[in-house]
């Protein structure tokens, strides 16, 4: 007995009616997808506020493992709704929190706020450190 009895027939009624998987329209296979709950990694699943959610938190450089936690997925998940190209921001909670953690280095900021050493290093710049500052934290 399948769990799945309208995906079941829908698989049932698509062999009979055009043989082997590799013969069936894409609307099919589309529908038993559907049905099935899975989509694969096709582009025309991916959402609008998925990549713009992506997009956000990686422009505020945390890491690829980092955006998975905080939006429950995994790794690879966010690896296929990865912007190619994008600039770096903080938001008013970033930049509260590189003042308060101005003595420390590069590192140890990036390591503590789950962030991008070149984010960590491109907001100090922007928010006006110095390069003397620069390059004695990363010593």
């Amino acid at each position: 007995m399948s769990l799945n009895a309208e995906l079941l027939s829908h698989i049932q009624s698509a062999e009979d009616a055009y043989g082997h998987v590799s013969n069936w329209p894409d609307s099919v296979v589309k529908k038993a997808r559907k049905l099935a709950d899975r989509y694969g990694n096709e582009a025309e699943y991916i959402k609008l506020e998925e990549l713009a959610d992506v997009r956000e938190l990686t422009e505020r450089g945390f890491f690829v493992t980092h955006i998975g936690i905080k939006l429950h997925h995994s790794r690879g998940w966010v690896l296929n709704r990865m912007p190619e190209d994008f600039e770096y921001t903080a938001t008013e909670e970033d930049q509260r929190l590189l003042k308060i953690h101005q003595d420390k280095s590069t590192r140890e900021v990036g390591r503590l706020l789950h962030r991008d050493l070149s984010w960590v290093r491109e907001m100090r710049r922007h928010y006006g450190w110095t390069q003397e500052q620069l390059t004695q934290e990363d010593d």
